[in-house]
């Protein structure tokens, strides 16, 4: 009688139903160089609150790509190479006996649906099988890379800084005619109002600009110092995604701003 029970409590243990098994709903991989820009490589793929899943191949690279898919297996694949080279065995950091400046960086980061993650990352020093770790996942997202996906362009541009010192300066895209854009410059410090036409190169590099610089996720400093000079972005892009973003910068401004004033001089000046 006893052996029954015992037995009986042993397939209500292990009935499938009763069996809760974790999902991942998160998964993101980093490897790169410290002192080389866009060097390495970078993977992100995540669940969103309407259940697709997006992918982020190369984030803040210039050709930063980004998808959203329907099917959830991409987990289970993910999943079995973090089995297959027992990831969740990688101590949480890693670094070299000796401090060695300007070399290579790594990170791996996923989760459940339970709640429980996992986060490893080094420098300079990796688990015995991170090579061959690193190869199985740089092969699973060649599928990604080749993914077909329609391009996310720019349709429109508009860049503004003011200040009560005088300075106004605008840059203007608009949509032209057969695949060119208008472009148009207007600079009331120097009484100045240009227009050129440019064709999807410059939208690229705008793109480029757009990506580098990760004007969407830039923090918005505003000041009240009138001296300071007041910017304005607001970006339009062809699937129907916008960005606004405004801040300020004192006499120094921001990179951002310096590569956009560079970007836009150089195309006014052939």
């Amino acid at each position: 009688m006893l052996g029954l029970m015992l037995a009986m409590a042993s397939c209500i243990a292990q009935n499938p139903k009763d069996m809760k098994t974790e999902r991942l709903t998160y998964f993101s991989f980093d490897q790169h160089n410290t002192m080389r820009i866009f060097n390495g490589e970078k993977y992100e793929v995540a669940t969103m609150k309407d259940g697709r899943i997006r992918i982020v191949i190369d984030e803040a690279f210039p050709d930063e790509k980004e998808l959203y898919i329907e099917d959830t297996t991409i987990f289970a694949e993910l999943q079995a190479i973090v089995n297959e080279y027992k990831m969740d065995k990688y101590k949480s950091d890693y670094q070299p006996r000796m401090r060695v400046f300007d070399g290579d960086s790594w990170s791996i980061y996923y989760k459940y649906d339970s709640g429980r993650s996992k986060s490893s990352g080094g420098y300079m020093a990796w688990p015995d099988n991170f090579g061959e770790a690193q190869n199985a996942i740089s092969e699973y997202f060649k599928k990604w890379r080749e993914y077909p996906v329609a391009e996310k362009n720019i349709d429109t541009f508009l860049f503004t800084c003011r200040n009560n010192a005088g300075r106004d300066i605008e840059y203007r895209l608009e949509p032209y005619f057969n695949s060119k854009s208008l472009v148009v410059m207007r600079n009331a410090e120097q009484d100045q109002n240009d227009t050129i036409v440019v064709d999807h190169d410059f939208r690229k590099k705008l793109k480029e600009f757009v990506n580098v610089y990760r004007l969407k996720d830039c923090y918005e400093y505003k000041s009240s110092n009138p001296d300071d000079t007041q910017y304005e972005y607001h970006i339009r892009f062809t699937n129907g995604e916008t960005l606004d973003l405004e801040g300020s910068y004192g006499s120094f401004m921001g990179g951002k701003e310096e590569a956009l004033f560079g970007l836009f001089q150089r195309y006014f000046m052939k």
